[in-house]
Order: C-alpha cells, then structure tokens, then sequence
C-alpha cells in the first residue's frame, strides 16, 4: 500500500504540471514558433491578386485614413475589449478583497497582454509561410467578424441564461481561466488580430499602429478591471447590453463591408487573367 501511494504521488504531481495552463501555453508558443521559423513555403500566393488588392486597399486607406483606423480598434474593442470582462470580473471578485481584486487585474492583463501581441507577431509568419493570400485573408476577416456580430445581435432576442454565482473563494488560479481564457481572449478575437496583422503587414509594411491599437485596448481592460464596480454602478447591465446591440450592428456592417472588399479584389484578378 505505501508502495502504490509513492507511485501514485509523482503520477499526480506529473499531471498537476503537464496540464497547467501556463505550461500548455508555453508549449502552444512553442510549436508556432517551430511553425514560423521553417523557411519552406506551404502555398504560393497570387502576386497579380496580392498587387491588385494591395493596391485597392492602400487606395481606400489614403481616402478614409481616420475611418479605416476607427474601424480596426472598434473591432479590437468588441473582440477583445472590455465590454464584455466588466460583468465577468465584477462576478469573479465579488467575495474577493482589493488586494486579490488588483492582483488578478494586472496578473490578467500582463498575461493577456504578453499572449494577445505573441500570437500577432507569430501569426504573420505562420499566414506568410503558408501563402495566403490578401483577398482570403480579407474575406476569412469578414466571415469571422460576421458570424460573432450576428450571434452578439441575435442574442438580444433569445432567453439570457442565468449569471454564474460567484465563488466563495476566490483566488488567483480564476486568472488564466475564465478571466483570461475565454473572457478577455476569446478565440474568434484571436483570430482577428492574427489576420489584420498579417493584412496590414502586406498593405502598409508596419505592426506599429495595430500593436499600439493593442496596447491601448488592453489598457482599457486593465483600466475597466480595476474599476469593474464603479462602471457597473453607473452602467447597468441592461445599458451594456444595449451599447453591445448597437457596436454588434457596427461590426456586422464592418464584416460584410470587408467581404465585399475581398470579391472586388477577386474580380481585379479575373478581369487581370482575361485581359492579359
């Protein structure tokens, strides 16, 4: 019986640590970095769509600078702001002191942040080395964006299901789940900053504004975190719900605007092969 208690023991302490989220992202960092740093192209990609498209893009971005800029961090916002952390880390901390209450704040924010701008830098070389192309990528946006904005406006209409109690004990392992994964890092709002990136990479040549864009948003979060309390004190969640309404109209507007954008670029090419 001790015998079986002592290899029971390690087994346990073993799986306590290969299942740890933290070491599951680290591995997940791990094989995207082995991912990107292959020199070998999967697909090549179109170069007379790539130049076509390239070209409209940076025709309807030196038109509409401020608009298409407004666009992307109003996108940044519904994906991965603070809209929707407010009522889930008001729930979190409920029973919790400001002590642990600031501590989860900013362990979740350095955590989401450091996360949010690896997987943007890693995914333009993961969608380079697989040739994609700028249309596909556009398009791929737009269907993202549409399908999560549709599901935010037709959830107004369905029954709400009921808020889950807050814990009794609250402690820091909430960070990476819920808080973190899924809540402030939804997998459709990874996703789009994996895809603009890589967009804006081959349109403008520079990450800067996207990562400041970034940055700004998780301040927000941050900031909408250490002040979750206040905001819903002023900010029923009725009232949030509605400003979700009216930004989900705005993103399912955004989305079919992108589509629109990658069947144009497609019909660049094709006009492109026929008159060549």
């Amino acid at each position: 019986m001790k015998q079986s208690r002592q290899t029971r023991q390690p087994l346990s302490t073993f799986k306590a640590i290969a299942f740890h989220p933290m070491i599951s992202l680290l591995v997940v960092c791990g094989l995207l970095v082995i991912l990107v740093a292959s020199h070998t192209p999967i697909a090549t990609a179109s170069a007379v769509e790539d130049v076509d498209g390239v070209k409209m893009i940076r025709e309807y971005m030196s038109t509409t600078k401020e608009g298409s800029i407004s666009s992307i961090f109003t996108i940044f916002f519904l994906t991965i702001g603070p809209l929707k952390i407010v009522p889930t880390f008001a729930s979190l901390t409920a029973n919790a002191d400001d002590t642990l209450r600031k501590k989860m704040a900013f362990r979740g924010f350095w955590i989401s942040t450091l996360v949010v701008i690896l997987t943007a830098l890693f995914g333009i070389g993961l969608l380079d080395k697989y040739g994609i192309p700028i249309s596909a990528l556009m398009m791929a946006a737009g269907i993202v964006l549409f399908l999560v904005a549709l599901s935010m406006v037709m959830a107004q209409y369905g029954s709400a299901a009921p808020p889950p109690s807050p814990p009794e004990n609250p402690s820091l392992d909430l960070v990476v789940t819920p808080l973190i994964f899924p809540t402030i890092l939804t997998p459709y709002g990874i996703a789009i900053v994996m895809l603009i990136m890589s967009i804006l990479k081959k349109v403008v040549g520079n990450e800067g504004v996207v990562l400041g864009m970034l940055m700004l948003v998780m301040v927000l979060n941050l900031l909408s975190m250490l002040y979750a309390r206040q905001i819903l004190k002023v900010l029923k969640p009725s009232i949030l719900k509605v400003l979700g309404l009216v930004l989900g109209i705005i993103q399912l507007s955004l989305a079919i605007t992108w589509m629109f954008t990658a069947i144009r670029m497609e019909a660049l090419v094709i006009r492109a092969i026929l008159t060549s």
